[in-house]
C-alpha cells in the first residue's frame, strides 16, 4: 500500500501565525512519528510525508496517486484540509481519506457526518487507529475512529499509545527534506556566536509527555482543547536518545517542546537531568505551569531550577493568559500574583532560564480593570530583563472547548452567528472565529471590541520598549 501523509498549509484567513522571523516550516512532528510507526510495524508498506510547500492542485494531483491519504488538521488548515480531502476524492474516489490531527477533539464526528468524501476520522492519538486502517482491521476493533455504519457516524474507543513503545522518530520518509532543514541548519550554525537568536526560524519540535497533568489534576481550561487526562511519559533515556537523532541526523540545535507541560514534577526533571548524556549540549524550550512553580518551597525550586539549567532548557512558555482574578478562574484556572511571577521568572532567569509570557484578553467577566492590570503586570514582568518573548491575543474559543460550549449556549451569540454567516454555531466545523472573537466580547463582557484592541495596542507599545518586533505576538479582533 502506498500511503500519502501531509499537514497542508494554513488557510488564507490565518495570515502567518507562527510567531517567528521566518515564514518557513520545518518537517513536522507528528507526520515523523506516525511515519515512523508505519516503517516499524508496518514495513511493507511505502509511506511518504508529503511537502506541502505547493498549490492545492498540485498537491491534490499528487496525493490521488495513493492508497491512502492521511491529512493533519488544525482550526488553522480546516478548510484546506476538508478542500484538499474533496479534490483527491474526486481524482481518485478509490483513494482513501484520514483526517486526524489536534482539531479532530471538537470537530470529528461532524466531519463524518458532513463530508462523505472522508472515510475516517481519528480523535487523539493516531498510531494504532493509522497502523489498524493500513492493516485492514475490523474498523471496530481500530482505537480512536470515527466511521461510518449503516449511514451514521460512529467511534470505536479509545486507546492510548505507549510512548516507549515506539520506534525513536525520524524524517526518513519526506519529501524535500534538504530544503526544508535549510533555514534552520544555517540558522543553528550561528549558534556559536554572542549574539545568536533562537527565534528567528521556527526549531524542530519533540513531544516527551502526552496529556496534560493541570487537566488531570483539576480539569481543563475553558479555552483549552488540550483536554486529555491520561498522562504518559518517554523514559529519561529515550528522551535523550530521541534528542540524539535529532541532533546526530539533522544538526539539532533548538528543540521545541511540545508536551502541554513539560516540568510537570521536580523529580521528573531530576530523574532527566541524572539520565543526560555527558556530552549532550541540548537547547530546550518548553511549556511550564506556573502555579505549580509558585507551589514549590525554596528548597524545591532550586531543585527545578538546578534540574532544567541541567537538562538544557534555555526558555520557558508560561501561559499566565490573564492577571484578573475573577477572569482566570471563571477560565477554571489558577490565578497567580504579579510578585509571585516575578520572583519565579527572576529564579529562573538568574539559572540563564529566559521566560516566554502569554496573556490571554477577552475571557468572560474582563473589565477596563483586568486589563490594566494586566499592562501593569506586563511592564512590571519585562523590567526584570528575564521576559524574552511575549504573546498576545483575544480569546479564541475553538470547537472542542468547554468556552465554545458555553458560546452555543448563549442565545445572543448563537443569534449573532446566524445572523452573520447563516450556519448554526453549533454544527459549524469551520467556525468564522474572528466573528467568534467579537461576539465573545460584545456578551460575556462588560466591553466594546475597539476598547479591547485599544488596551492591546497599549500591551504591545510596552513590549516594543524591551523587545524586538519578531519576539512580540500580537493578534487583535478583527473589526
Amino acid at each position: 500500500m502506498k500511503i500519502a501523509l501531509v499537514q497542508p498549509k494554513i488557510d488564507e484567513k490565518y495570515g502567518d501565525r507562527q510567531g517567528y522571523a521566518s515564514t518557513r516550516t520545518p518537517p513536522e512532528t507528528g507526520l515523523a512519528v506516525l511515519s515512523t510507526y508505519l516503517r516499524t510495524y508496518a514495513s511493507e508498506h511505502d509511506v511518504v510525508c508529503i511537502d506541502p510547500v505547493k498549490t492545492d492542485d498540485v498537491l491534490s494531483e499528487q496525493i490521488s496517486g495513493f492508497d491512502l491519504a492521511g491529512f493533519t488538521d488544525w482550526f488553522s488548515n480546516h478548510r484546506r484540509v476538508v478542500s484538499l480531502a474533496r479534490q483527491v476524492k474526486t481524482l481518485n474516489p478509490s483513494t482513501r481519506v484520514v483526517i486526524g490531527g489536534p482539531n479532530t477533539s471538537g470537530i470529528a464526528q461532524l466531519i463524518i457526518e458532513k463530508y462523505p468524501f472522508v472515510d475516517y476520522v481519528v480523535e487523539r492519538d493516531g498510531e494504532d487507529a493509522l497502523l489498524g486502517i493500513v492493516n485492514e482491521l475490523p474498523l471496530s476493533q481500530i482505537p480512536n475512529l470515527w466511521y461510518r455504519h449503516d449511514g451514521k457516524a460512529k467511534f470505536t474507543q479509545s486507546g492510548f499509545v505507549d510512548l516507549n513503545r515506539s520506534s525513536l522518530w525520524d524524517f526518513l520518509s519526506f519529501e524535500n527534506l534538504d530544503s526544508r532543514l535549510a533555514e534552520y541548519r544555517e540558522t543553528v550554525a550561528q549558534s556559536w556566536e554572542k549574539d545568536f537568536d533562537p527565534w528567528l526560524v521556527p526549531p524542530l519540535a519533540m513531544s516527551s509527555f502526552r496529556g496534560c497533568m493541570k487537566a488531570a489534576r483539576s480539569g481543563v481550561c475553558s479555552y483549552c482543547t488540550s483536554a486529555e487526562t491520561i498522562v504518559r511519559a518517554l523514559a529519561p533515556d529515550k528522551f535523550w536518545a530521541q534528542l540524539e537523532v535529532l541532533k546526530d541526523r539533522y544538526g539539532a540545535g533548538p528543540v521545541y517542546m511540545t508536551d502541554d507541560i513539560f516540568p510537570v514534577s521536580v523529580t521528573r526533571m531530576e530523574r532527566l537531568a541524572r539520565a543526560k548524556p555527558p556530552c549532550s549540549m541540548p537547547m530546550i524550550r518548553a511549556y511550564a505551569y506556573m502555579p505549580d512553580f509558585i507551589g514549590l518551597d525554596a528548597r524545591k525550586m532550586e531543585r527545578m531550577v538546578g534540574a532544567l539549567h541541567t537538562i538544557g532548557a534555555f526558555n520557558l512558555f508560561f501561559g499566565i493568559e490573564n492577571f484578573g482574578i475573577e477572569q482566570i478562574t471563571r477560565a477554571n484556572k489558577a490565578a497567580v500574583s504579579v510578585e509571585d511571577c516575578k520572583r519565579v521568572i527572576e529564579s529562573l532567569g538568574r539559572a540563564g532560564i529566559k521566560t516566554t509570557m502569554a496573556y490571554l484578553l477577552g475571557l468572560p467577566g474582563e473589565t477596563e480593570e483586568s486589563l490594566s492590570k494586566n499592562l501593569s503586570s506586563l511592564e512590571v514582568l519585562l523590567a526584570t530583563g528575564y521576559v524574552e518573548r511575549v504573546y498576545m491575543s483575544v480569546v479564541m474559543s475553538l470547537r472542542g472547548t468547554p468556552m465554545f460550549d458555553e458560546l452555543c449556549r448563549n442565545s445572543a451569540v448563537a443569534k449573532g452567528y446566524k445572523q452573520s454567516t447563516g450556519k448554526a454555531l453549533v454544527t459549524d466545523d469551520d467556525p468564522d472565529y474572528a466573528l467568534l472573537q467579537r461576539l465573545s466580547v460584545e456578551h460575556l463582557t462588560g466591553l466594546d471590541p475597539d476598547e479591547v484592541n485599544d488596551w492591546m495596542r497599549k500591551m504591545v507599545a510596552k513590549a516594543e520598549q524591551h523587545l524586538p518586533p519578531h519576539k512580540i505576538g500580537a493578534f487583535m479582533l478583527e473589526i
